[in-house]
């Protein structure tokens, strides 16, 4: 009897704790040819809504926010807080008729998915070519610790995993 018991406590246990490491995932891809970059962010639907509703910014879930510009702005801004591309080393800051490299990303759209996932779609314009990028994708971890991000990066010649973790939030990727 004590040896059922035991188990049921930990089975408890387990299913109490069953949320230990979150993960979200992005897949990047720079398009020379049509001089932008387009990306596709995977995160917890359930996790993603907690952390929004948690901020203030919706009440409810995604899907009941999508025709509401204002919250759409603030779930954008939320986004491109923590999941950022800006220009590599490549810039000369000093060269004040220089233009950026990039243009400010934006959210195209997103789709809850029956697997507990949200897509979110973005873009960026490239208004010259990249020789280098940094990428910031550090979202939930301020809200999970254990948060771990896996990023896809497609070029036109090569397809690189980079994982982002709390102690490696942006890193600077060269493009050959």
């Amino acid at each position: 009897m004590r040896i059922i018991l035991f188990i049921l406590s930990l089975s408890f246990v387990n299913s109490v704790s069953a949320h230990e490491f979150y993960f979200a995932f992005a897949e990047v891809e720079y398009d020379e040819m049509n001089s932008r970059i387009e990306a596709t962010l995977t995160v917890s639907t359930h996790d993603f809504e907690l952390y929004l509703q948690q901020k203030g910014i919706i009440q409810g879930d995604l899907n009941k926010n999508k025709s509401d510009s204002l919250k759409m702005q603030l779930i954008e801004e939320e986004i491109i807080k923590h999941f950022n591309l800006s220009e590599g080393i490549n810039i000369d800051y000093s060269n004040k008729n220089q233009k950026p490299y990039l243009g400010q990303l934006r959210l195209d759209g997103f789709e809850t998915n029956l697997t507990g996932t949200v897509e979110f779609y973005l873009s960026i314009d490239v208004y010259q070519p990249l020789k280098s990028i940094e990428i910031t994708f550090d979202i939930l971890m301020d809200k999970y610790p254990n948060q771990q991000n896996k990023l896809y990066l497609i070029t036109r010649d090569e397809k690189r995993t980079i994982d982002f973790l709390s102690s490696k939030k942006t890193q600077l990727i060269e493009l050959n």
